[in-house]
């Protein structure tokens, strides 16, 4: 089955079409680790949604560390929109998704198109299609994904995002990784919304060498991104759970500029925790079940 296959390929290129060229493509598919990719999900596939966030993570080997994991048992009962920066581009969502399963089966996190290829988790994804940082052109996906997670959030289920759209960048003016500017569609969501907020900050991120490689094109990053779901195993992911911000809190803000400021520092400014609980540790039932 796999996420990627030859005729994917095909459909990005005509250089691997016909059988020269479906040569490369498998030599590609190789090359670029697709082909591991293809393994640990078939691995899987036995599984759809939060059970198969959890088989994936045990097959790459990835753990990770929950600091104030105590405000997870006390999240609200009906809907409410998870915020967080975006270093992996969707080991996070994975991650997420496997985290707040325990808790919320309903959640569903929005993800791009490349996210969406996992198939065996379309129960728990929107799909949309982020716009660049030059394009204002919202595609029938994004409209769609946004008017699936309005409705979502009317019926009291929890949803997440990732504000960015994209996966982080290393910053030449802040010389460190981060989130490029945040969507004005997601925040028109979160300020029509009227739900609480929880932000979210992973600590850890990609190698050095992946964000170096967004300095030569986005695209060629993306071409990197399967081979970082295999070097993050043995380590310990660091995410740290926010305080919830009140519908309240949000309303002090008119306009989608000053509160996505407001929310991107609710993210990025979150302290580095005391300590660390491992994800499932107890900490992470609420209180009552």
């Amino acid at each position: 089955m796999g996420v990627v296959d030859v005729k994917d390929f095909e459909a990005v290129s005509p250089v691997f079409r016909g059988k020269l060229g479906n040569r490369f493509a498998r030599v590609a598919m190789h090359l670029f680790a697709f082909d591991k990719v293809n393994k640990v999900y078939d691995h899987s596939g036995q599984y759809s949604g939060a059970r198969f966030a959890a088989s994936l993570l045990k097959d790459l080997g990835v753990n990770y560390v929950i600091g104030n994991a105590e405000r997870l048992r006390s999240l609200p009962e009906g809907a409410f929109i998870i915020i967080s920066n975006h270093p992996y581009g969707g080991l996070d969502g994975i991650i997420m998704i496997d985290m707040m399963a325990a808790m919320r089966p309903d959640f569903r996190l929005m993800v791009n198109k490349i996210l969406s290829l996992v198939k065996t988790m379309d129960e728990n994804f929107i799909s949309v299609t982020p716009t660049g940082n030059k394009k204002n052109i919202v595609t029938a996906a994004s409209i769609n994904g946004i008017r699936e997670t309005l409705t979502l959030l009317q019926e009291g289920h929890p949803v997440g995002v990732f504000p960015s759209g994209a996966v982080s960048d290393f910053q030449f003016k802040s010389f460190n990784v981060r989130d490029r500017k945040w969507q004005p569609s997601i925040l028109h969501l979160i300020h029509s919304a009227k739900v609480p907020v929880l932000p979210i900050r992973f600590f850890d991120g990609n190698s050095a060498f992946f964000y170096s490689l967004g300095l030569i094109s986005w695209r060629v990053r993306i071409i990197r991104q399967p081979s970082e779901l295999f070097n993050k195993s043995g380590k310990e992911h660091r995410i740290s759970i926010g305080k919830i911000i009140t519908v309240e809190e949000q309303d002090q803000f008119t306009d989608i500029v000053s509160l996505g400021n407001f929310l991107r520092k609710a993210v990025y400014d979150m302290p580095m925790p005391k300590y660390f609980v491992p994800h499932n540790s107890i900490s992470l039932t609420k209180e009552g079940q």
